[in-house]
């Protein structure tokens, strides 16, 4: 399959690929493509789904959560919601292509990562900057395949550690199980920031799904 795509734009302070040049890699690889948005029923977020058509197979992927628009200044948040959307579109495309962008100075869509650049690949932001990808904890990993939008990190991921983005299905387990964790912190009466404290998390989506279940049977059994 063809990865690469040249043409970049520039705007808004970024820059980003052309659709015309997302739709010429998509034709050239035999792809068809369609989106929709589909609101979460376990957090009541609006996401854009891409379902890529290739040899007669459809699968399904979710991207981008569409941000609210909020009036700013003169901008008009009808345009804002507008612009945001059609970002969202083009980004939530791109992740379900596999294809990232580059950093600024790089200016295209690039090849897939090897195994010998993930594994040599280095941290230069956040708490483990300056560390490798195989020397980072389990729970930092689950937490950047999480929260990440670069797909080309979670590739990067992937080939160092073994560690993939979880499914859809994994995504609305974590969120249920963290709907449960605030509905038994109200029925029980825990304090949340004594929960976070004790599984050293800034929030509770920084837990992997392990702790997150561990945390749900504990809270149960408490006063039971």
């Amino acid at each position: 399959m063809k990865s690469t795509i040249a043409k970049k734009t520039e705007g808004y302070g970024y820059k980003y690929t052309e659709l015309a040049d997302i739709n010429k890699y998509c034709e050239d690889n035999g792809i068809r493509y369609y989106q929709e948005i589909e609101t979460s029923e376990k957090n009541l977020k609006d996401y854009i789904i891409t379902y890529l058509v290739q040899n007669g197979e459809t699968t399904k992927h979710r991207g981008c959560q569409i941000v609210e628009a909020v009036l700013s200044g003169i901008k008009n948040p009808v345009q804002e919601y507008g612009s945001s959307l059609t970002y969202c579109r083009r980004y939530s495309l791109l992740m379900a292509l596999g294809l990232a962008t580059e950093d600024d100075d790089g200016a295209s869509l690039t090849q897939e990562p090897t195994k010998e650049e993930a594994d040599n690949y280095v941290l230069d932001f956040g708490k483990h900057k300056g560390k490798k990808l195989t020397e980072l904890p389990k729970d930092y990993l689950e937490w950047m395949l999480g929260n990440s939008t670069n797909p080309r990190m979670k590739k990067l991921i992937e080939l160092a550690t073994g560690y993939k983005e979880p499914s859809i299905d994994e995504q609305d387990l974590r969120l249920g199980l963290i709907d449960k964790i605030q509905e038994l912190s109200i029925e029980k009466n825990i304090d949340l920031e004594k929960v976070k404290g004790k599984f050293k998390v800034e929030s509770l989506g920084d837990m992997t799904t392990e702790q997150l279940e561990k945390c749900v049977k504990a809270m149960q059994k408490k006063g039971e």
